[in-house]
């Protein structure tokens, strides 16, 4: 069987759709229909199904993907070995994060890791936790970056840097030099959030939850995106957020926020590291993981 076909079957099973697995692979859609049917022939068996939920794979189409997946996985094991016999002169690597490290930790990083290593190209991209994470299972990213863990066994997950939650108000906030502000008055005040997928307002909920506190409880003025535009309606003077304590350094030196502590409620993560378990990884990328591994101890 035809490697590239194999391939291309499952971005199909992956992606659950014709169009964006030829799209990605810089195919037209006939072909890769084309090409899914020679291995029908081959097998004798259809392979997909179209349904309402996309494209799925037949019980031989499910067969097939197994062994298929351990088939170009070798391959890539393959192929990284055989380019680690040389110097790493040259690579590329994409790397995913959730906006905490992505824009207040990555950055600084990749330039350092470029400086030390200037053949290898680093492109970094930034979205919410969980589409971090399907992307790295999904094999759309060889390397994620996160502000929170993940229990799942095809993820191995390392700790890059300990991160405090703090919440911030506007600089004339009544909050402001007030040191007995309580879950209570947090209850009343009105609240911005990020959106649903956003790993800090996963955090933050499940230390509301063990205090006894459900989101619903609390007083949600706003929904806004992610870490700037929470941050920016707050000096707006919405009310009251939480951020990574990276996201407002320059902010509170210049005034426009200030951090409250709320009394006897504290909020520690970890920013992680995480890539697919089966993959092997490119030797790019793994020499970019080893720079976060020595870089780690140096994150306060």
């Amino acid at each position: 069987m035809d490697l590239r076909h194999l391939h291309l079957f499952c971005r199909v099973v992956e992606r659950g759709s014709f169009s964006l697995a030829a799209e990605e692979l810089h195919i037209t859609q006939p072909a890769a229909s084309q090409q899914v049917r020679a291995l029908e022939r081959r097998l004798g068996a259809p392979l997909l199904d179209r349904s309402t939920r996309g494209v799925l794979p037949t019980e031989a189409g499910a067969v097939l993907y197994r062994w298929a997946r351990q088939m170009l996985d070798l391959e890539e094991q393959a192929l990284a070995e055989l380019g680690g016999l040389g110097d790493l002169r040259q690579g590329h690597v994409v790397v995913g994060a959730s906006t905490g490290p992505g824009e207040h930790i990555l950055p600084r990083l990749i330039i350092d890791f470029q400086r030390r290593v200037p053949g290898v190209r680093v492109t970094l991209r930034v979205a919410d936790t969980q589409e971090i994470i399907e992307q790295v299972l999904a094999r759309d990213l060889e390397v994620g970056v996160v502000g929170t863990s993940s229990d799942r066994d095809d993820l191995i997950v390392q700790p890059l840097a300990r991160d405090e939650i703090v919440f911030v108000c506007a600089a004339d906030h009544p909050w402001v030099g007030r040191e007995d502000v309580t879950l209570e008055d947090l209850r009343r005040e009105p609240l911005v959030v990020q959106q649903q997928g956003a790993g800090i307002r996963a955090v933050v909920a499940e230390h509301l939850r063990q205090r006894g506190l459900r989101e619903a409880d609390l007083t949600i003025a706003f929904e806004m995106g992610l870490m700037e535009s929470a941050k920016q309606a707050v000096m707006a003077g919405a009310g009251v957020t939480y951020v990574s304590k990276f996201a407002v350094t320059t902010e509170v030196a210049a005034g426009a926020l200030a951090v409250v502590r709320l009394a006897d409620f504290r909020i520690e993560r970890d920013f992680t590291f995480l890539k697919l378990r089966r993959r092997t990884l490119s030797r790019a990328a793994h020499a970019f993981l080893d720079f976060l591994r020595e870089q780690s101890a140096t994150l306060t």
